[in-house]
């Protein structure tokens, strides 16, 4: 077997790119536009693009300083393996092997080999659980990956193959000129064949070089924890070699113990011998989420506030998931983002220059806010002149308009407040281990005081960091919240109710016929008057039937649900009048069968087929069953009500 037939053995999937049609966006269509008209449908098309202009500026803004700090995760966090790989190895002498544990890693986890110098050469073989289902193969793969990798390095021309760096060996012997390296003679000795130990023997032979052989074990909590420990002992044999020297990365999602747990005490030690462990679950401290939250609060110049009840469903879901706290913070504030500027027609003064635009459709809203009427009622209270009162109230004079511009330019005292007390924490009293998602909850809610007191070195300057919260006119205009659950179902849905609400109303899902009706489907937009989806019928029955259903007695239950009389009607209509787009003999087909049969025959068969359907669409959502001893006769429910 070659080296070309071998990688194809052991390829477990083939890969398929189509090739994508880009857009042309040279201009913004508002027809395009996903963002809604909204003052119930009044508000001019150029209102909704400025919006939607202004969304996509605020969101590549953000998103330019959060790829800054990803960067700088990738360059703290990552570029700090080939140094723990690098030291380990240069600690072992040949005489016991180098084992660097990467707690928090994932499959995406990229490992990268260290310099090469005219010393050593350093190779990285990369092993998932998939390709070591025993030693056998485990062996064969790790060696043919080195002897692609080695022949990469001294050669210089790669081959993709399995999405990996594979070199065809006969196809490259066969474009060399001149005379062969010694690596060149090996790989004629040993090709198709050795894919063994005795690979890394001729390597040390032929080179002056010294080995540096890792082998990163991709998500190892999955390996065959015998086939893993074989495999290590195995290798024990190259330590006798002083060319040669071995690193195990193992990537941990759990933690040691549990690692640990699965293999033999003796390896165990013989793996802790020189270990290194790295810690590359950046989201366990608070720095990097710290960074994106205030990157997020300064993109619009503090403009945007955040309501304690929304800050509240971000911890919340963050200490759900602490592995991802992250991707999960950016995926909420993101999504925040866009329901904001789609939803809130001032979202476009964020930019102070649509000012311009201001008129009476805005002047309605403002004049309803809450924070406003508290505003005025103050007012009252002071005694203030009754016309200043009645110029805000009626935009007399553009007061209100002049009101609300001053609000725009003015200073948000909560996220300064915030951002003198996180630098006044990190740069004069030196707290870095705080969570500032949920020091600026406790500024809103006005128990700052007390977070602050689980840091002693807060005590001496509470009159400092104290903070009272205010209450900002106009601010419930630019706060993002999830005062009506948009966020928790479009970031975390309820399956099982959205599914059942559905299915019990198609209408949230399906628009009314009359908005799609065309002069091409009005047979369709006819029938669809007629009678829900049939799924949909036959789910009304199931909530209501036994935990074990007659197929018989279901059919006619459903059978009887529906119009026979009318649809029967629309369908002679349609073949009459050839709606249905058929060819000929479908036609004549269909003609006779509806001659040559009575009403109840007709819709029995056309009631079996949506009947059969929708009791196949059931079983795919996992409602339905085959009854363990009546499969013919009977179908049982897998929950008794609902989903």
């Amino acid at each position: 077997m070659n080296v070309r037939d071998f990688a194809d053995s052991q390829k477990t999937h083939y890969t398929i790119v189509p090739s994508a049609k880009r857009r042309k966006l040279d201009s913004y269509d508002t027809n395009n536009v996903p963002f809604v008209r909204l003052f119930d449908g009044e508000e001019p098309e150029s209102m909704v693009l400025q919006r939607w202009e202004l969304y996509h500026q605020l969101y590549y803004e953000f998103h330019s300083q959060v790829d800054d700090i990803l960067h700088e995760i990738q360059r703290d966090v990552y570029g700090s393996i080939p140094r723990a790989i690098a030291k380990g190895l240069s600690q072992c002498n040949g005489k016991y092997f180098s084992t660097l544990f990467l707690l928090g890693a994932d499959g995406s986890t990229q490992v990268e080999a260290p310099e090469d110098d005219n010393k050593q050469i350093n190779v990285v073989v990369d092993l998932t659980p998939k390709e070591s289902p025993n030693l056998r193969m485990i062996l064969r793969r790790s060696m043919f990956k080195l002897h692609s990798a080695l022949d990469t390095k001294l050669h210089g021309n790669q081959d993709e193959a399995d999405g990996e760096e594979v070199l065809d060996v006969e196809e490259s012997d066969e474009q060399q000129t001149g005379s062969a390296t010694p690596f060149t003679e090996a790989e004629e000795e040993i090709d198709g064949v050795l894919y063994d130990l005795s690979m890394i023997e001729r390597f040390s032979k032929k080179f002056p070089k010294r080995l540096n052989l890792i082998f990163n074990f991709k998500d190892v909590d999955s390996f065959y924890f015998q086939v893993l420990e074989d495999f290590i002992w195995l290798l024990q044999a190259t330590l006798e070699n002083d060319q040669v020297r071995i690193c195990f990365v193992f990537n941990i999602n759990t933690n040691i113990s549990n690692f640990e747990k699965n293999l033999k005490q003796n390896c165990v030690r013989l793996l802790k011998k020189n270990f290194t462990k790295l810690d590359l679950s950046h989201n366990k401290g608070h720095k990097y989420v710290n960074s994106v939250f205030k990157s997020f609060l300064n993109t619009v110049d503090g403009k945007l506030n955040l309501s304690p009840r929304f800050v509240k469903f971000i911890l919340d879901k963050m200490n759900n998931k602490s592995n991802q706290n992250l991707p999960l913070l950016i995926k909420i504030l993101d999504y925040s983002l866009m329901a904001y500027f789609f939803q809130n027609p001032y979202s476009m003064f964020i930019d102070l220059t649509n000012i311009n635009h201001f008129d009476d459709k805005y002047i309605q809203g403002l004049v309803k806010c809450n924070t406003f009427m508290s505003f005025i009622e103050i007012m009252i209270k002071e005694q203030a002149p009754s016309d200043d009162i009645l110029s805000l109230l009626e935009n007399r004079d553009k007061a209100l308009e002049e009101f609300f511009a001053e609000f725009l330019v003015r200073e948000n005292p909560i996220n300064g407040h915030l951002n003198h007390v996180v630098d006044f924490l990190e740069q004069k009293l030196g707290v870095t281990d705080f969570n500032v998602i949920e020091l600026y909850h406790h500024m809103l809610l006005g128990t700052l005081d007390d977070f602050l007191k689980a840091w002693p070195q807060c005590n001496g300057h509470m009159e400092q960091l104290s903070f009272e919260p205010l209450e900002i006119v106009f601010q419930e205009l630019f706060t993002l919240d999830n005062n009506n659950g948009l966020l928790t179902q479009a970031l975390f849905p309820f399956l099982r109710s959205n599914m059942e609400d559905n299915l019990l109303n198609c209408e949230r899902i399906f628009p009314a016929p009359t908005r799609l009706q065309t002069a091409e489907n009005k047979l369709e937009m006819e029938l669809n008057q007629l009678l829900d989806p049939p799924i949909c019928r036959l789910f009304k029955l199931y909530r209501e039937a036994n935990a074990v259903i007659n197929v018989y007695d279901f059919f006619t239950a459903f059978k009887e649900t529906l119009p026979s009389k009318e649809i029967l009607e629309l369908l002679r209509k349609a073949v009459e009048q050839d709606e249905l787009k058929l060819q000929p003999d479908q036609r004549d087909t269909l003609v006779k069968f509806f001659s040559g049969s009575n009403d109840d025959e007709i819709f029995d068969k056309l009631a079996l087929v949506w009947f059969v359907q929708s009791v196949s669409e059931c079983q795919y959502i996992g409602i339905f069953r085959t009854h363990q001893y009546k499969s013919y006769e009977a179908i049982e429910k897998i929950i008794w009500r609902g989903i």
